[in-house]
Order: structure tokens, then sequence, then C-alpha cells
């Protein structure tokens, strides 16, 4: 099955709603094995909508429409498939009541007429229920085709979606489908990456796709076929990249390197404690968002000032004075001194120019020191970033967390 998906909404165009939506869609639909051929976002306008509809009727199996169902003037999306089907729109009185219902439950003394509209259904729809807004979805039969309409909130859409839509879906696929499966790496750039992937040879199927994203590429397989078929070959690609990205490959699909270095940090009974200037203590938070990541750490300190440096364990005036605040040997001994005062086995420190301008020492924005001290060694990186303030700190949390999946997968923690 191969579907289109037909994001509405005026707010989407300028940038005021992030399109959320059409992520989440992809990869449900995706890993559902059913192709997403194309996206489009398109304006409140009537001829926008059934212009992107209609396209998507002749090319794939279904249409998928997010949007416009709402009770203003600007909602236009059923009028929209009601004119490309030709079919009229009809009153559902039960949705009716319903409103009614909802308005009246809320203190209201009446439904503002304007919501009237949102029990109008292209004729020979199937009802989707909607016990989380005023809208309720649609199913339209069109031939051997599908039009599906949804609201746009996704505290709405998504629950719609899995529980009433994505069922009926699989129940239409043919025998063929599509399989995907994505490989994370670490640590190595998109071209050398790609050239270590050429390196094991070609094959027609999987397709290969790679995409970076901050330090990290995503290899995203895609194998088409009967089930078995496709599963097999997307395995045996799989197994081929594995063995040729070892030291690389941190993780698949949902997996997160922050996720993979906690289960090393669970596995191996080790503790951690993180001392960050630049990065401002988003690598705790990323690690803390990790549910049971109190198993193994310990505790963070925000070391932003000079003073608050100070009061770690090891790290003197004289070091400070010497090699400054933004150094190799401030990293390492911040990642020495906060393991020392939350006695843990293993110590971070992360110190570095954020921007958009220098400090007083005059390093360039974007110069990072990254320690880990791990046993009896702590070692250190030395990074220079051209972003934004944002990413050189999300970028310094990836090199901890990097440096710290390196050595515990690589067996030479204690």
């Amino acid at each position: 099955m191969i579907v289109d998906l037909i994001c509405i909404g005026n707010e989407l165009l300028t940038g005021l709603v992030n399109n959320t939506n059409a992520g989440y869609l992809a990869r449900q639909l995706s890993s559902a094995g059913i192709a997403v051929r194309k996206c489009s976002v398109v304006a409140d306008e009537v001829e926008a909508i059934k212009e992107a509809v209609a396209e998507g009727l002749r090319r794939s199996d279904a249409a998928i429409c997010t949007g416009g169902l709402g009770p203003t003037d600007d909602d236009l999306t059923r009028e929209a498939v009601s004119a490309i089907l030709e079919r009229p729109l009809r009153l559902h009185q039960g949705w009716l009541a319903r409103l009614e219902t909802f308005f009246e439950t809320r203190g209201y003394h009446r439904m503002p007429p304007a919501n009237r509209k949102q029990a109008l259904l292209v004729e020979g729809s199937t009802i989707l229920e909607n016990p989380r807004g005023t809208a309720p979805g649609a199913v339209v039969e069109h031939g051997q085709k599908l039009v599906i309409l949804l609201p746009g909130p996704p505290q709405e859409l998504q629950p719609m979606f899995e529980e009433q839509v994505l069922p009926l879906l699989k129940a239409r696929r043919q025998g063929r489908i599509m399989l995907t499966k994505t490989l994370k790496c670490i640590g190595l750039g998109e071209s050398l990456l790609e050239e270590k992937i050429k390196a094991v040879g070609e094959w027609e199927q999987p397709s290969l796709s790679l995409v970076a994203r901050g330090m990290e590429v995503l290899i995203q397989l895609k194998s088409f076929g009967e089930v078995e078929q496709a599963a097999q070959l997307l395995e045996a690609a799989t197994d081929i990249l594995r063995a040729a990205l070892q030291g690389y490959l941190y993780g698949e699909d949902e997996e997160t390197l922050a996720g993979v270095v906690a289960e090393l940090f669970v596995r191996r009974g080790l503790t951690l404690a993180v001392a960050e200037s630049c990065s401002g203590g988003l690598l705790a938070d990323t690690i803390t968002g990790i549910p049971g990541s109190s198993r193994f750490f310990k505790g963070g300190a925000v070391t932003y000032s000079l003073e608050s440096k100070r009061l770690l364990p090891g790290l003197s005036e004289k070091l400070l004075q010497e090699h400054g605040a933004v150094s190799a040997a401030t990293a390492e001994a911040m990642a020495r001194g906060v393991r020392d005062f939350f006695k843990a086995d293993a110590g971070v420190g992360i110190t570095g120019i954020a921007g958009p301008e220098s400090d007083v020492s005059g390093q360039p924005v974007g110069l990072v020191y990254v320690a880990v001290s791990l046993g009896s060694s702590t070692e250190i990186r030395e990074l220079n970033y051209a972003a934004t303030r944002r990413a050189i700190k999300e970028r310094a949390v990836q090199a901890a967390l990097t440096l710290l999946w390196r050595r515990l997968s690589a067996g030479n923690a204690p």
C-alpha cells in the first residue's frame, strides 16, 4: 500500500505551528510496511486541498488529510473533499447531538452556531470517533481508494490514527510490503561512512539512505516485497553493515545514544557523575530523561563560573590561572573532581565557549573540551564547532556520550 500525506493549514506554511503530524504519520506508516509516496503542506484553500487530494487519489492507494476540520471559516477540508469526490455534505445527527452535549456539560447555554459545521460529513463517510475533541475524523471510500480525514491537534490525531485508521490500512495491504530499519552511527562523518558502506559492495535491495543529525549519521534501509522475502533482504544487509561499521554503530531503530550508554552503565554496575560548564546541565538533563537513570547516575554540577569550578576537588586556582577555564587541563580536573565529589565510578567534564561571542580569553567560539574519567585513566577531546549556541551545547553532550559509549562498549571499563 502507498499513501499520500496532505497536511492542511496556513499556520504550517508560516511556521506558526510545527508540522509534527507529518513525521509522526510517516513513522507509523513505515513501521506498518506502508510507503509514503509524498507529503504535501497546503494552505486553507479549497482549490489547493482539491489539487493535493486529486493527485493522491491518482498516484496512491490512500490520501490522508490532517487539519482543516475545525469550526471556523478557514477550515475547508470537508468542503474540498466534497467537491473533488462530487458528494454532498450531510449533517450527522448523532455527532450534532454529541456536540450540543459537549458544550452543555461545560456550562455553555448553547452550542456556538459555528460548531454545527463539525457535524457535516461527506456522503458515504465512515465516522472516526474523537473522544478528545469536537471534530470527528472520517474515512471515505472512492472506488478502491481511500480519503481519510484526521483532525490537526496531535493529541486528537494520534490516538485516532493508531486505534481506528492504522488497523484499517493494515487490513487493506496487499502481499508486497515495505520494511524499514534504521542504523545509528556516531564518530564518523556522512561521506566517510558512505565510503565504508560502499567498500562492502552494492545491492539492489534494500535501498539505503544516509541522514546526518548533529554528530550522528542515520542509515535507513528500505526493503520491498513479500513479507518473508523483504525481511530476509533487510536482515542480510543489516548483518553486513553491523560487521562493517563496528566502533561506529551504536544502536538501531528507536535506540538513542543516551539510552545505550545508560544500559551499559547498568549492565556493568557502574555509576556516573558530571560537571558541566558551557553545556549548562544539558548532559545531566539528557541522562535523567531516561527512565531508571537513578540506578547509575549519582549527580551533576553546573560549574558555570570560575568560583563554582574552584569548589570541585582538584581544581585549584593555580590550574585555572595557568591553563584557563576553557582548556584540556580544566576539563580533566572537572571530570576527576566531580567523580571524587560524588564518589562515582566515572566522571565527565565539559567546558567550552558556546558563543555567540568569546570570553575574556579571546578563544574561538565553538571550542569545547570534553573529558571522561573512568578507571585509572582520563580521555580528553578538543572539539571545534561552527554552530549556534544551542547546537554547540548539544554537540558537546553528544561528544561526552560518545566517549562514554566507546569506553564502556570496548570493555575498557573496570
